[in-house]
Formats: structure tokens, C-alpha cells, sequence
């Protein structure tokens, strides 16, 4: 009995204490997630093991800012959020429980491909096997895949010839705790495989000699492959249908290859003359679709028809004749022309529009080529465009056609019943307050009163799609009710919102050089921003502009209930560029350059810029640096050193008019006002020594010696060109001041103004009208009454009025040499026509000319020179050669010992001029 109640009370005991412990517990783990989350305020923050990017970054990305709140959910969203990165293998987060709070984060970082070297004898170029491997140098290392890239090289160098190759792929570290690993590739290729005969079978029209492949050649079947496919593809273009090349067999060093030619096919088409067989042939389905049937047949019929009533032969017929033999196909296509046949007259029988409205909606025109096979189509057009204007019942007939025999015309009578007009009695958006309702109402075309147009409703609907999509409703739904009642329409926009969506936090991955603030400064959104579409493709838009990344994506991640992370995720190009080229001039003769840049200088998008240019007559030293962002402003900054050595010869006899030496340093900021607006501001400072000046050109003292020269130039440019090499529409015009001051210590003192303007008009599509308009005037003061010769205007040569040598119009010295001015007037006008194969054909009128002194200036001195150019279209400009005449010619003369009277003789009749590029 003792015993029992023992036990008993045992078992009490035990239940009581753990009931204790867990109530304790309880208690503790209410006292704890009792505390506020806001209780706890960032203080500092210290972070450890972060090596790859800056620590501002990696703050955003957590969400850790002095002053903020901390809590167990900001944390793990952060921690999830910086993790998309892709750089980090772990992230811990601790906080004191001190106010405020001292935030400890740990980062353990994942390893990064710095290097692959490769090692060992190998076929290929180190280059090609790194781009091979599928480990990337500033790539994540991936030591999974390590086995998998070393089997993919042996798979490959197997392929080449090489069955023995093998592969070892070893990781190493210049330290522990250095997370840039080297890779070293080991390749030992062995033997290799070696063709000692090879053998077609199954024709003789290809033969062992016909393959680009012989006996003691490598056994490379990615070779093999590309020169088999060549022979198919020889094959075909020879007229045989379906070839078969392949497949090959290698046994015992013996390469069998067989090849089935296949039937040839020819095609014959006999009484054309209007359009070419080479043209016709283009049309032909057979070895496109490598298909030989009556529907091919068929198909080429309809085609070279449909050729035909394009051109306006609408009697055209074509007859097939197919004669198959063993070895051969021959398709003979007999051609009657039929004679040309043109649109007439264009009626409109039960039309009450004007039939001039009418007639712009078809594709038919009056005087132009009949096509048939259009007849349906502008009935369907017209149509559709009674119901736009609100001709709901309208009813277009099938286009009736009447021939005259006599001419050959063909008019067109098109039966219309318009049908009662359908307007707008009444229209509304429900779904929104008085307030948006009108700012939607205003924002639609379609009113109250006007003809009910169904394309005008889409747009509307449409427009205020856009229109919440901007402003962050992602999830917009706009319904349309229409209700039609005797010829009169109520329409209903049926607005649902939906929720609004924010933007959170941006995380960006993929930049190796390029610096986090480089890609966060052309960024526009910021957190709380809509989340709008548009506004992050103008985004990417401005990432891809800046020429650092090959690839940009804008992602979503998952939302944060209206507010959603973005992932922008980037790869990176080669910022280094490189570029030469030669070329010959008729002034300069031979020229040449070559370039070496850098896009991402301390990968913040700084460019750097070495450029050599040499010729005959000149060699010039560029080097330029720019800041896009200029004191942390969208103001790029300019500095541009220059040293150059250049000889000025006279026309025709190429001798030394004067010499130049200038070292000159050039420092400015643009700022771009608007799309099409920018202005300019430089400071310029130059040293120019000037050597064997001829005396007649010597206009004031400082044309001869060393002269310092200290100016501003400022300018406004305006720019509307749809493409700035090749313009086919829009304006270019500009505006520019420069001051040369003894406040800026310049040694020769004067202001220049210049303007400019070029504008492009498309009209054809192969002809362009371009018009262009130049002038400027300087004046000297203070001590300074002629500009020195290196700041006089000149005209003449292949960018100004081509008729004359370079420089060579306007005045001259005693010895016949062009003195420039202080003023000039100049305008050009061409006709850029293209003719094909990238050729165009340029006439152009030129004119203008150049006076000493400002006062000087007379309309009744411009010289007019009229010519042709040819161009050629290049990747780097087209290659240009024009031809001007001069329409009047003057006399130059040469002063001699009195008493003899000066020696006078007229000027060239014209020059030519070779170049690239346009002349304006």
C-alpha cells in the first residue's frame, strides 16, 4: 500500500515538473516575440568577408539603413533578396539587444574564375579552348562541373582527331581566404587519327579531288562536315535536286563517303522579254523547299503570276510542261505576256463620299499598273473603312472591270451602299471618380456626337490601358459595352484598377568591371516608384546606350505584396576598341590611322582615347578622355590633347604655302537640354608655331612665329535627324561663339561666330534631297586687326564648294595664293539617289565664297560650281568621288619684277575630289 502511493506520488512529481518546464518555455518564447520588431533601430552596421562589391550596395540589397527598423522579416527578405546576386555561397545577420542596435552581417562569398590558363601540346588556339570550356573567366566557379567541362574538351578534341586527348582541369588560389581561383587546362592531345586514302562512292560527279580534304590530313569531322555540306550545297546550286552528301565512314584510315546527286532539275522559261528569266527564276519553290511535286509546280505558277500582275500584266499566262527522264527533270514554263494593262477610270456607284477619299484608301490607282489579284483586297479595305467612319451596314460590291480594247485601260466601277451613319449618342467610364473620369474623357479621341468609329473605341480602350500601366496598375482590366439602337451607339468604358504595384529594391547582377553606381545612376525608378513597363524598357534602353554590356534584362522576382523586387541582370562586352584604316585623298594622297580606346576606365564608363592620323601632309596625336558624369551631374566632361605637324600646299603646283605645329589642350562640358537640343562649353588653349609662310599670304604679324592662343567656345546644336550617317529626314543646325581674350592671356584677340544648317527630306525611297547652309564672320580687337592665318576661314575642296582645290576660293596674295577671310558664306544642295548594289549617284549644286574683311561681304561675289559624285556604301561611310564645275572662272594672277605686268591665267575649269564619308 506504501509502495503504491509511493509510486503514485513519483508519477506527480514528474507530471508537475514537466508541466514547469513547459510553461518556462512558453513564458520565454511569449516574452520574446512579445518585444515590438520596431523596437529594435539600426544603429551601425559592420560587415565582414565582403570582397566582390562595395558595401553601399550590399546595404540596399539587405535593406540595413541607420535609423530604420530592424526585424526577424526585413532580414530574411534581404538575405533572400541579396542572394539572387548569384556571388554569395552565405549570409548571416546578428543585431545586439542594445538601442540602438549594433548590426553584425557575415559574408561568405563564392569563388570567381579570374584566369584559365592552358597548358600542354594542343591543336587549337588557347583562345578557342577557352571558348570551349564552359567555365568562364569572371563567372561564379562551378566546381560541379569541373568533370563535365574536361569530358566536354575530349569529346570535342575527339571530333577533331584526337581520340586520346585528355583533359585535367585544376582550380588554385594565390591564398586561403582569396576567392579569385586560376584554372589551369592540361590538354595532352596524343596521336592522331590520319586519313591515308579517301574514297566516294555512288557517283562520279564529285571526285576525291573535288573535297577540300586529302590523304595525310587529320581525321577533323567538324571539317569533314562543314566541306560536305559545301559539296551539297555545290550540288544544288548546280541543279540537283535533293543531294544527298553522306554519310562517311572512317575504317583503317580509309574515309568512304557517299554521295547521291540526285536528279537534276532544270528549268526552262521560254517567251518572257517584259521581265527577266533570272528574276522569274527567283521565284521558283524547288530547291528552297526541296520539294518536286504538282503542288510546287503549282506554286512557282502562282508566283511568277502573281510577278506579272504586279507589273500590271494582267493577261499573263504560264503553262508548265514537266518531262522526267532517269537522271534528269526538265520543267519548261511557256510564257504569253499578254500586252501591259493600266488602271482607267475609278468609280464608286451609291458613294456619297468624296470619290477622291475613297480612291486613297485602295491600292489601285488611277494610271497605275492593274493587279488583279488586288481587286479583293480594296474591296475588303474599303469596307473596313466605311465601318471605321460609321457605316456600320455599308456594303461594298465586287469591284466591276470594264476593258478598252483600243487602249488597253481597264476602268473600275466599285458598287457601294453606305447605309445609314451611326454616331456617338452617349459616352462614359464607370469604375473610377469624377476626376479621373475626366481626365480619361479628355484623353480619348472618340466624343459625343461625332460618327462612331470602331478603331477609335480599341484606341481609347487601349490609351487608358496605357495609361494605369504607367502609373503601376499592372493588372488593369478595361471592358468595353456597346449598345447600338437605331443608328445611334452608347458606349461604356468599364474601368476595374486592380491593385497598384511599387517597386522595391533593385538588385543588379552580372557586372564584373563595371561599377554598381555606373548601372544605379541610369537607373530613374526608385522604391515606392510605379511599376510601369515603359518606364523600365527606357531603362534597358539607357543600359544598352552606354556600350558596357551586351545583354541587359529587367526581372521580377517575387512580390512583396504591391511592392515588387527587380533584378537587373547584365552581361558585359569587351569595353577595348580597336580600329585602323588607309585610304587616299586627292589633297592628302595616301592617308591613315588607327585608334586604341577604352570604354570603362576604373569601371566607372570613363573613355579613354589614343588616335594617330597620318598622311602626306600631316600627322596628328589624339588623346581624349571623357567623364559622363561630371560631379556626379549628367554633365559629361571633355579633355582632348592634341599635337600635330601640317603642311598647306597651293593649287596645282603643291607647293609649301605654310606650315603648321600646334600642341593645343581642350577642356569642356556638354549638356543636353532635350532630345534634340545640346549645348557646348570649351575652353581651348594652343600653342601654334607657323614656318614658311608665303609672303602673299601674310596678312598681320602673327601669321609667322610662335603664338599662344587662349579661347572659349561655346555652342547650341539642334538635331532632328531620324540617322546621323545615313539621314534620310530631319534638320541638323547649330550656332557657335569663340572669344579669344588678354582676360584669358591669349596673345591674339577676336570673336568668331558660325552657323550651320543641313536638312534631309526622303523624296522617294531611293532619293534624298539634302540642303545645307554655312556662314560665319570673325573680327579682331583690341591689338589684334587681322585673325591669325590658323583662325581665318577658307573654302573650297571636297566638303565645301567642290568645284575648287582645297582652300583655293576667294582671295588671293600677290602670288596667287588663298589668304582665307574674316567671313564666308557657303551652301550646298544634293540629290542623293540610290541606284543599287549599295552605289548611289549624288548631282549637286555648290556655292559660296570668302571675304577679307567683313565689310567686304557681297552676294554678287558667290561663286556657283555645279557637279556628279558616285558613292559606295562601306561600314565605315560610303566612299565618295565627286566631280565640280566651276559655272564661271576668274583670272589668277601672279605678281612680277616691275616693270613686267602681272602674269594672269584662268582657273581650272573643275576638280575632282576622292574622300569618305558625306560632305555634309
Amino acid at each position: 500500500m506504501l509502495r503504491e502511493r509511493t509510486e503514485i506520488t513519483m508519477r506527480s512529481i514528474c507530471r508537475q515538473a514537466f508541466l514547469i518546464t513547459v510553461c518556462s518555455v512558453c513564458c520565454l518564447c511569449l516574452l520574446f516575440s512579445a518585444r515590438p520588431a520596431s523596437a529594435a533601430t539600426i544603429g551601425r552596421v559592420e560587415i565582414y568577408g565582403l570582397h566582390l562589391i562595395e558595401k553601399q550596395e550590399m546595404l540596399e540589397m539587405l535593406g540595413l539603413r541607420e535609423g530604420d527598423a530592424i526585424t526577424a522579416e526585413s532580414i530574411r527578405s534581404g538575405i533572400k533578396r541579396a542572394f539572387r546576386k548569384g556571388i554569395f555561397d552565405d549570409i548571416s545577420v546578428d543585431a545586439s539587444d542594445s538601442e540602438p542596435s549594433l548590426v553584425t552581417v557575415q559574408i561568405r562569398e563564392k569563388d570567381m574564375v579570374r584566369k584559365v590558363d592552358v597548358q600542354g601540346d594542343y591543336p587549337l588556339s588557347a583562345g578557342k579552348v577557352r571558348d570551349l570550356l564552359i567555365l568562364k573567366t569572371a563567372e561564379v566557379m562551378r566546381y560541379d562541373l569541373v568533370d563535365q567541362a574536361a569530358a566536354d574538351l575530349e569529346e570535342h578534341f575527339a571530333l577533331l582527331g584526337f581520340p586520346e586527348a585528355k583533359i585535367e582541369i585544376t582550380a588554385s588560389r594565390k591564398t586561403v581566404h582569396d576567392h579569385n581561383v586560376i584554372l589551369t587546362v592540361t590538354i595532352s592531345a596524343g596521336s592522331s587519327l590520319v586519313i591515308k586514302a579517301l574514297k566516294i562512292s555512288g557517283t562520279d560527279l564529285v571526285g576525291a579531288g573535288d573535297l577540300r580534304i586529302s590523304a595525310g590530313d587529320i581525321f577533323d569531322q567538324i571539317r569533314i562536315r562543314k566541306e560536305l555540306q559545301r559539296v551539297k550545297e555545290r550540288l544544288k546550286k548546280d541543279g540537283y535536286y535533293r543531294p544527298e552528301v553522306g554519310p562517311y565512314d572512317f575504317q583503317d584510315g580509309i574515309l568512304t563517303v557517299a554521295i547521291k546527286p540526285g536528279k537534276k532539275l532544270e528549268t526552262v522559261i521560254d517567251g518572257n522579254s517584259v521581265i527577266s528569266t533570272r528574276r522569274l527564276e527567283k521565284e521558283m519553290p524547288f530547291f528552297e523547299s526541296e520539294m518536286f511535286n504538282d503542288e510546287a509546280v503549282d506554286e512557282a505558277v502562282n508566283r511568277m503570276l502573281a510577278l506579272y500582275h504586279m507589273e500590271g500584266y494582267s493577261l499573263a499566262q504560264i503553262a508548265p510542261v514537266v518531262r522526267a527522264e532517269q537522271e534528269q527533270i526538265q520543267v519548261t514554263f511557256f510564257v504569253f505576256e499578254g500586252r501591259q494593262t493600266r488602271v482607267g477610270a475609278i468609280r464608286f456607284s451609291g458613294a456619297t463620299l468624296p470619290a477622291g477619299i475613297l480612291q486613297s484608301v485602295l491600292e489601285l490607282k488611277e494610271g497605275g499598273p492593274y493587279n488583279p489579284d488586288l481587286r479583293q483586297r480594296d474591296r475588303d479595305t474599303l469596307g473596313e473603312y466605311y465601318t471605321a467612319l460609321g457605316y456600320l451596314e455599308a456594303w461594298v460590291g465586287e469591284i466591276e472591270v470594264r476593258t478598252d480594247e483600243a487602249t488597253g485601260r481597264i476602268d473600275l466601277n466599285v458598287p457601294v451602299e453606305e447605309g445609314m451613319l451611326t454616331t456617338i449618342e452617349m459616352l462614359d467610364i464607370n469604375g473610377v471618380d469624377e476626376e479621373k473620369k475626366r481626365k480619361f474623357l479628355a484623353l480619348i479621341p472618340p466624343r459625343e456626337g461625332q460618327p462612331y468609329n470602331e478603331v477609335e473605341i480599341l484606341d481609347a480602350r487601349f490609351r487608358i490601358i496605357d495609361q494605369y500601366a504607367r502609373e503601376g496598375y499592372a493588372n488593369i482590366d478595361v471592358v468595353v459595352q456597346r449598345t447600338i439602337e437605331k443608328h445611334r451607339a452608347r458606349v461604356l468604358f468599364i474601368i476595374n484598377e486592380g491593385r497598384k504595384k511599387t517597386i522595391g529594391k533593385t538588385v543588379v547582377a552580372g557586372n564584373e568591371r563595371t561599377r554598381y553606381g555606373v548601372i544605379k545612376r541610369e537607373i530613374a525608378h526608385t522604391e515606392g516608384s510605379p511599376y510601369s513597363f515603359s518606364a523600365l524598357a527606357r531603362e534597358r534602353q539607357k543600359l544598352y546606350k552606354l556600350g558596357l554590356f551586351t545583354t541587359v534584362e529587367i526581372e521580377a522576382s517575387e512580390a512583396d505584396g504591391d511592392q515588387q523586387d527587380l533584378l537587373v541582370r547584365v552581361k558585359e562586352g569587351n569595353a577595348g576598341t580597336f580600329e585602323f584604316g588607309v585610304g587616299y585623298a586627292e589633297y592628302e594622297h595616301f592617308r591613315s590611322f588607327f585608334e586604341i580606346g577604352y570604354r570603362n576606365l576604373f569601371g566607372m564608363n570613363r573613355q579613354g582615347l589614343f588616335r594617330t592620323e597620318l598622311s602626306s601632309l600631316a600627322r596628328r596625336f589624339i588623346l581624349q578622355y571623357n567623364e559622363p558624369w561630371f560631379m556626379g551631374t549628367t554633365l559629361p566632361l571633355r579633355v582632348l590633347l592634341l599635337h600635330e605637324n601640317k603642311k598647306e600646299l597651293t593649287a596645282p603646283s603643291r607647293e609649301v604655302r605654310y606650315q603648321l605645329e600646334r600642341n593645343s589642350v581642350t577642356v569642356g562640358i556638354e549638356k543636353k537640354l532635350s532630345d534634340t537640343v545640346k549645348s557646348e562649353l570649351y575652353y581651348e588653349f594652343s600653342l601654334v608655331k607657323t614656318t614658311d609662310v608665303q609672303p602673299d599670304v601674310v596678312l598681320s604679324r602673327e601669321d609667322v612665329g610662335t603664338l599662344a592662343i587662349s579661347s572659349v567656345r561655346t555652342s547650341l546644336i539642334f538635331d532632328t535627324r531620324d540617322n546621323p550617317f545615313e539621314p534620310k529626314k530631319g534638320l541638323l543646325a547649330g550656332i557657335t561663339l569663340k572669344i579669344a581674350s588678354p582676360l584669358l592671356f591669349s596673345e591674339t584677340h577676336f570673336a568668331k561666330v558660325t552657323a550651320y544648317a543641313s536638312f534631309f527630306q526622303e523624296l522617294h525611297k531611293r532619293v534624298v534631297l539634302g540642303l545645307s547652309a554655312r556662314g560665319g564672320i570673325a573680327q579682331g580687337f583690341g591689338k589684334t586687326d587681322e585673325l591669325p592665318i590658323v583662325e581665318r576661314y577658307f573654302l573650297g575642296g571636297r566638303s565645301s564648294v567642290r568645284g575648287y582645290e582645297q582652300d583655293m576660293l576667294g582671295p588671293k596674295g600677290s602670288d596667287g595664293n588663298a589668304t582665307g577671310g574674316d567671313a564666308f558664306v557657303m551652301g550646298n544642295v544634293e540629290l542623293r539617289t540610290d541606284i543599287g548594289r549599295s552605289i548611289s549617284l549624288v548631282p549637286f549644286l555648290d556655292f559660296g565664297n570668302v571675304w577679307i574683311n567683313i565689310t567686304d561681304l557681297s552676294p554678287a561675289d558667290i561663286k556657283y560650281t555645279v557637279g556628279l559624285g558616285l558613292r559606295y556604301a562601306t561600314p565605315v561611310g560610303p566612299l565618295r568621288v565627286d566631280y565640280g564645275y566651276k559655272l564661271t572662272r576668274d583670272d589668277i594672277c601672279v605678281d612680277r619684277t616691275a616693270p613686267l605686268p602681272p602674269k594672269c591665267s584662268p582657273e581650272s575649269r573643275g576638280e575632282i575630289h576622292f574622300s569618305i564619308g558625306h560632305a555634309f
